[in-house]
């Protein structure tokens, strides 16, 4: 009876008062409202300036900007950073220009930093995303920023056979293929697919990129509190390294390196076809 009790207060806590509170936040409103996977919730946490209405959504807004799981989302960006940089620093010392293909990229901040960073026609990008606000959002910023050989399109990754399909269509086979973020939002099943989608569209020694949680500490507050963007709990997969490695290696991939990060809770996966 006690722990029945116990258990109405929390989610009241977490599903009412917690949850209208953080909607006074810049970041609070994306997660509850907007949806947590949208793509202008990661741009406010990589740029860190706290927002929201009056004082009390500005101290929320610095307190959830302040959570280790948000400091390891900034992170995981400048990993993928350090990657891209020796990988496409190395393709130019053997005279290659590297084509990037970012899946469900929302607005691409690791892409636009480097070409903004890099402007030497290093690269040339292109980056998916099933949601139309993210493909703007990448557009505008993009633009905004004066950047070149950066495209943003729109499609649904999850039907079969679309990754090739699309390759043929952009008449080139990716050098690197980034996938941050993405993996975390679905089943063994549909990761094992799109994994080996992508392995049969990498140029030969091309390198794939993706992260996974591995562990987080937020996960209560994630699960009671926020949603994606169709209005569904932000469900998230967690997965040990050891999982990554057999799954890679039994697709073809070779080289399969991994690291976790300081917070521990992100691991950076690369993988070469």
């Amino acid at each position: 009876m006690i722990k029945r009790i116990l258990a109405k207060a929390e989610d009241f806590w977490y599903r009412v008062i917690l949850k209208s509170l953080l909607k006074t936040s810049k970041l609070g409103h994306g997660f509850v409202v907007t949806g947590a996977e949208a793509g202008t919730n990661f741009e406010h946490i990589y740029d860190n300036q706290p927002k929201g209405s009056f004082i009390i959504g500005k101290y929320i807004d610095k307190a959830l900007l302040n959570l280790p799981a948000v400091k390891s989302t900034r992170g995981r960006k400048d990993d993928i950073k350090k990657v891209l940089w020796n990988e496409i620093y190395n393709n130019k010392q053997a005279g290659i220009k590297t084509r990037v293909l970012d899946l469900a990229s929302g607005g691409a901040r690791y892409l636009r930093e480097f070409a903004s960073e890099h402007q030497e026609g290093l690269i040339e990008s292109i980056c998916i995303d099933k949601d139309k606000s993210c493909v703007r959002l990448g557009e505008d910023l993009s633009k905004k920023e004066g950047l070149k050989n950066i495209k943003f399109l729109r499609g649904n990754l999850f039907h079969a056979g679309h990754l090739k399909t699309f390759a043929k269509k952009i008449s080139w086979k990716p050098d690197i293929v980034i996938a941050s973020g993405l993996l975390i939002y679905f089943n063994n099943q549909t990761v094992e697919k799109m994994i080996r989608e992508i392995y049969d569209i990498l140029n030969p020694n091309g390198l794939l990129i993706f992260t996974s949680y591995e562990q987080l500490n937020t996960r209560k507050l994630m699960r009671k509190t926020m949603a994606t963007s169709s209005g569904e709990e932000w469900v998230l997969y967690y997965r040990k390294p050891e999982y990554w490695r057999s799954l890679l290696f039994e697709i073809g991939f070779k080289n399969v390196f991994i690291f976790r990060d300081q917070w521990e809770m992100n691991n950076i996966c690369t993988a070469r076809k």
